[in-house]
């Protein structure tokens, strides 16, 4: 039977994994959802027409009076800025009385006046954007959310950390924040109420959830120590989007009351990516997250400039910050790339050194080992070549099997380096011709199978090439030595993500918890084992056989 290989991450770790894409899954159907409520409100909402134009605000220009109705200058922001709950509660209430007036009419008298106070009047006609125009307003938004959006679920599937899971969630919040306020922002003058506080509490909500960037700004290029020391600051962060989120849907709060927090966490977003900057070590990662500043600093300050002051003014601000945001998600997967990309090279430097100075190790132990051995004993057999014959026979049978050795090692040595032999297969074909070359001179049967998609596997490294073949040899050479079998099984076992190896025999067995404390050999296959990051179990009781069960990570 073949062994199983569980090549899964851990359960904490998978169920981490499946939260984070339930939750941008989430964010992603919610913005597809808001941009068919966004067209729906636009397309529904009643619009001031004359001479077939919408009517829109102009500088400088100030509507009075619809029909009998008294029109304060802040009825018409685009949102409701206000610092006081009671002011937007006022501004509602004039959504809701322009809402009632425009209903079912087909025209409206607007009074209109002019920085000298020069007032005049214009019939106005009542109807409904058309489709396309609706859809014109919103298109170019709208492309760039679906940008956002392709870029959130890219960076997600390429970066399995926090770092690329905080910059997805961070770009589909963006999205959903964008696509709930563009419909707002483009309308004409006027939305049904109902549509425009659905769109402007889910725009309220998903701004919240921006504040990932700055849990981002913590963890990227690596965790800050602050965050090590102090892990309830996360729990913190999201504390206060979910605090304010309650808080603005409950009506306790205004939009603009969190406004003056706004600079405080842009602060806090700036000074961690600063202090990444400065501390890094590295010159190529300082540029990565010079990169990184500058576009958040940018990005920042032009949405401080052009949203947070002038909401009530010309509506194609939304879209100048639509399209200048674009920096972020090109810069910040960027960067995450240039990381792993930096980080891979480190990985590829650190396992260059450490296999050549494993090869230097093991030619050390055994190839020089063995022809110092040959050295001493050719020094002995001269002495005695015309006092012992028989003496220097056996010292030549010595340096015949030192050298047999040290060719053997020296075969392994060009088999592990030689990238033409590189395959699972040929690995498995060099056990399998080690398995008879060792038990057939003992009249030991021997069988190997594999399991599992082999063809899937990577091809294994160097490092664990040599580990399989001397582990393998290690173990048939203490069955010979000490098993008593007259068969043994080994079988390879291909996974997700490892491959196990199980060597079987039905020899005497042995009490393991005696055994392993005092078999050099078995010490030997756990320690080439952990150099790899494998795994070992053994199985055996005494009369029952045993079993090597060898896990590798591929």
């Amino acid at each position: 039977m073949p062994a199983s290989c569980p090549g899964r991450p851990p359960r904490r770790e998978a169920m981490n994994a499946r939260l984070q894409w339930a939750l941008l899954a989430l964010l992603i159907t919610a913005s597809l959802v808001m941009a068919a409520v966004g067209v729906w409100a636009l397309r529904h909402s009643p619009t001031l027409f004359f001479d077939d134009k919408p009517i829109t605000l102009r500088e400088g220009i100030q509507i009075t009076h619809i029909d009998e109705i008294r029109i304060h200058p802040t009825d018409l922001w685009k949102l409701p800025t206000f610092t006081s709950p009671k002011d937007e509660e006022q501004w509602w209430e004039a959504q809701h009385r322009f809402s009632q007036l425009l209903h079912g009419q087909d025209h409206a008298i607007i009074e209109f006046k002019d920085r000298l106070q020069t007032s005049w009047q214009i019939v106005a006609d009542i109807r409904r954007l058309s489709l396309p125009e609706a859809v014109e307003r919103l298109a170019l938004v709208y492309i760039v959310c679906i940008i956002y959006l392709s870029s959130s679920v890219t960076v997600f599937r390429r970066h399995a950390n926090m770092a690329g899971f905080l910059c997805a969630f961070f770009l589909a919040s963006t999205a959903l924040y964008m696509i709930s306020v563009a419909p707002v922002i483009h309308r004409p003058l006027f939305m049904d109420p109902l549509w425009l506080g659905v769109l402007i509490k889910v725009f309220f909500v998903a701004s919240t959830g921006q504040i990932s960037l700055v849990h981002f700004a913590m963890v990227f290029p690596e965790r800050k120590r602050i965050l090590v020391e102090n892990g309830w600051l996360v729990a913190a962060l999201y504390g206060y989007a979910l605090l304010i989120s309650v808080l603005y849907l409950y009506g306790m709060i205004s939009l603009a009351t969190t406004l003056p927090f706004l600079f405080v966490w842009i602060f806090v977003m700036l000074a961690a990516v600063a202090h990444s900057m400065f501390t890094a070590s590295d010159e190529f990662m300082r540029k990565q997250i010079r990169m990184t500043f500058f576009a958040l600093l940018l990005v920042s300050a032009f949405f401080i400039i052009s949203i947070v002051f002038p909401w009530s003014m010309e509506s194609s601000l939304i879209n100048n910050v639509a399209l200048f945001s674009l920096i972020l998600p090109f810069s910040l997967i960027l960067s995450l790339d240039n990381q792993r990309l930096y980080l891979d090279r480190i990985a590829v430097e650190v396992n260059s050194r450490k296999e050549k100075e494993r090869i230097h190790r093991e030619l050390h132990d055994t190839v020089l080992n063995d022809l110092a051995s040959i050295s001493i004993v050719t020094e002995g057999a001269h002495r005695f070549l015309d006092q012992d014959p028989l003496l220097v026979r056996q010292r030549l049978r010595q340096i015949r099997d030192y050298t047999k050795d040290a060719s053997r090692q020296l075969r392994n040595f060009l088999w592990v380096i030689d990238d033409r032999q590189n395959t699972w297969n040929d690995v498995i074909d060099s056990l399998r011709r080690l398995g008879y070359d060792l038990l057939g001179h003992k009249q030991i049967a021997f069988e190997m199978e594999t399991y599992g998609d082999q063809s899937a596997a990577p091809d294994p490294s160097p490092a664990v090439k040599h580990t399989i073949y001397q582990i393998f040899r290690e173990a048939l050479i203490n069955i010979t030595k000490h098993a008593r079998a007259s068969q043994v099984l080994a079988t390879v076992t291909f996974g997700h993500a490892c491959a196990v190896i199980v060597i079987a025999d039905d020899g005497q067995g042995f009490d393991v918890d005696k055994v392993e404390g005092s078999s050099y050999g078995l010490k030997n296959i756990r320690q080439r084992i952990a150099e790899v990051n494998g795994e070992l179990v053994i199985r055996s009781r005494p009369g029952a056989g045993s079993q090597i069960i060898v896990q590798l990570p591929l």
